[in-house]
């Protein structure tokens, strides 16, 4: 052997843009992961009615061993729409990102950072000017992310854990408001 390593997560696994015959199989993923519970936080009060953003939601397929029609949606993540308004007007647009969610048994293997860093190159390759989540800082700040001032959300929030990153190519000042739908 050369002493060259190939990695084989590139060859069982494959990530796309969820299609509209997957999105049942991708909220099931999500309702798994998270369960009910998840209804009860301020970020669904952002997806309720909404829906993702065109070409912004992806997923990750395992490839069957052997078998082609094994094409199991193992992870997935979605951008959804979102406004910052202030009391009269819409100040600005960005992508609110989530849920992320990967399959129990494939947890630890990157497939959610994966998931994440194909989802902002998208998003910023589309024009988006920034992305919001709420998550935990000290996961997301490996990706950019910064906590969010001046931002609030419809709904309490620990916003210790609401955070934002901005596409490299905006130039405006950091967006401040009431985020909405």
């Amino acid at each position: 052997m050369s002493g060259l390593a190939v990695d084989s997560y590139a060859f069982d696994r494959l990530i796309t843009v969820e299609a509209p015959v997957e999105r049942e199989a991708a909220d099931a993923l999500v309702n798994r992961v998270f369960g009910p519970g998840r209804y009860a936080k301020t970020a669904e009060r952002l997806r309720e009615g909404n829906q993702p953003i065109p070409n912004l939601s992806f997923v990750m397929h395992r490839l069957g061993q052997g078998d082609e029609t094994d094409r199991s949606i193992i992870g997935s993540v979605r951008l959804w729409p979102v406004k910052i308004r202030d009391a009269h007007n819409v100040r600005g647009e960005m992508a609110f990102l989530g849920p992320i969610a990967v399959d129990e048994a494939h947890q630890s293997l990157g497939i959610g950072r994966a998931l994440i860093r194909l989802a902002l190159k998208a998003a910023f390759d589309s024009g988006i000017t920034a992305v919001l989540l709420v998550g935990t800082p000290a996961y997301f700040q490996s990706f950019g992310f910064t906590r969010a001032e001046g931002l609030t959300l419809p709904g309490p929030v620990d916003y210790k854990r609401l955070m934002v990153l901005y596409n490299p190519a905006y130039t405006g000042e950091a967006l401040t408001g009431a985020v909405d739908k």
